[in-house]
Formats: structure tokens, sequence, C-alpha cells
């Protein structure tokens, strides 16, 4: 099958252009004066420049992850997505 329905299964990085490829990543957060760096985060990744974007169904979870740590009094965490 080529046309319109190929391109529509090969997202493209709005960064550089490249070929999105599912992959596992960490994203950091900085939150005010607290570092948060939340692992093994299902993600699209750039081929070419290695950008990673969440998936939407992580964000809700990240958010919950982060709302908790909140009440902590840690300068820094690092937090694995699938234990969370």
């Amino acid at each position: 099958m080529t046309g319109k329905q190929e391109d529509a299964n090969n997202k493209r990085c709005p960064l550089c252009g490249g070929d999105m490829n599912d992959g596992i990543t960490a994203i950091p957060f900085f939150i005010e004066k607290k570092i948060v760096v939340v692992k093994d985060v299902p993600a699209e990744i750039c081929a070419d420049c290695g950008e990673a974007y969440m998936k939407s169904f992580v964000v809700g979870k990240i958010e919950t992850i982060l709302d908790r740590l909140d009440d902590l009094n840690s300068e820094m965490s690092i937090i694995h997505y699938y234990a969370a």
C-alpha cells in the first residue's frame, strides 16, 4: 500500500522531520527548585535527532507522579515510570 495511508502511519519529528519510532526514555522535570527524572517512559523517539516525545496515554500518569512528589522535601527524585 502506498500514498496517503502509508504517510498517515509514519509519524514525523516536529523538530527535524525525521521518522519517529516507539521507544523508552528518561524525562527530566524542573519544578520550582526541585529536579525530578522519570525513567522508562514510553515515548516516540526521532531516529534522526533523538528528540523524545511522551506518548499521549502517559501524560496523565506522569501528572499523578509529579503531584505525589509535591509533598516530599527532596531536592532531586528519580522515579521509574512502571513502578510508580
